[in-house]
């Protein structure tokens, strides 16, 4: 028989390096509240809830995972124009970006180097490079396409792709190049969207006919559907390109499919108590927005539903860790970095 002291050290030792590959700082926008809440990933602990612009919506990441991006959309007949920045360590809003001329930002992505931003400006149709060392707007790149919601990047920053809820088309853009936006028809409002890193391959929601389509990027062409959701609302593909996870508030699901053979890994059922009043989705925990870890181990999914955010396992679609947020809790970054705060 194995002494307890030896059992409690193989256990823990097991147990290590999911520890470590949750390591690191979600950070939650907050609709409702105009707020962002800072976590810490390893323990579920709230380390800050920080005052954002009005209706934040998106968040995303710097590269080397020291600033976060809130777009802070607007409300109702009130657009918004601002982007709250912060800092990841410190677990504070550095400051607010001010896009001149431009309204509604929502879907976000830095390039490598982390001083520009790539941003959705729906009222604008465009999609904006932003310095966020002070807002101005570099670039303007038309996406030729209306009320251009999310914004997906290879990995090497040259390439992004948009969804025109509006038009039901998706663009596809050279960042730094001049020519105009090369845009296909997919489906009826085309919202959640992730390509691939390497750009291959560009999955696509649709929220009137609740299919994925998966969209070759080389031809524009539809190389297959995922079918089964009720609305597909946002997708992650994991950094290794072998995995697309999908969130669907409407079934109260999260699902994975492998990349390449689109073939479905695991389906997680997100548990219905403990609802809100605020709840988007009758009876639904409306899961929502979507993260990975930089190893793509575990998965951050926002439950718009319950004002919380779960931790999930990759590899077999188990919850392993949840915790509190605001109210209509929406995008969701992370960052390998742990608050110091």
């Amino acid at each position: 028989m194995i002494p307890s002291p030896l059992r409690a050290l193989i256990a823990a030792l097991a147990l290590a390096p999911a520890l470590q590959a949750q390591r690191g700082t979600v950070v939650v926008s907050n609709m409702n509240d105009a707020t962002a809440t800072v976590i810490d990933a390893a323990t579920g602990r709230v380390v800050a809830t920080l005052a954002t612009g009005e209706g934040p919506h998106e968040v995303t990441v710097s590269r080397d995972g020291r600033t976060a991006a809130v777009s802070n959309y607007g409300l109702r007949g009130k657009p918004g124009n601002t982007i709250s920045i912060i800092d990841v360590a410190r677990a504070e809003v550095v400051r607010t970006l001010t896009i001149t001329g431009h309204q509604r930002p929502h879907g976000m992505a830095f390039l490598p180097g982390d001083t520009l931003l790539a941003v959705t400006a729906e009222a604008s149709k465009a999609l904006l490079l932003v310095d966020v060392r002070d807002g101005r707007v570099v670039t303007t790149r038309p996406t030729s396409g209306r009320v251009s919601h999310m914004v997906s990047l290879t990995a090497d920053g040259e390439r992004a792709f948009t969804g025109n809820i509006a038009d039901g088309t998706l663009s596809m853009l050279t960042i730094r190049g001049t020519d105009s936006a090369r845009v296909v028809k997919v489906a009826r409002q085309p919202e959640g969207l992730a390509a691939t890193p390497d750009g291959r391959l560009v999955f696509v929601g649709s929220n009137a006919d609740s299919v994925v389509l998966v969209v070759d990027a080389a031809s524009g062409a539809v190389v297959d559907t995922l079918r089964g959701f009720g609305l597909p609302y946002r997708m992650q593909v994991t950094p290794d390109g072998r995995t697309v996870v999908v969130t669907d508030p409407m079934k109260a699901q999260v699902r994975a499919f492998d990349v390449n053979t689109r073939r479905a890994r695991w389906t997680l059922d997100v548990p219905a108590d403990s609802l809100v009043s605020t709840a988007e989705v009758p009876r639904s925990p409306s899961p929502e927005g979507i993260t990975t870890s930089r190893d793509g181990r575990h998965v951050f999914v926002t439950l718009q539903g319950r004002n919380r955010m779960i931790v999930i396992d990759t590899d077999n679609g188990s919850i392993v860790r949840w915790a509190p947020t605001g109210t209509w809790s929406d995008g969701i970054g992370f960052s390998p970095i742990v608050s110091k705060r």
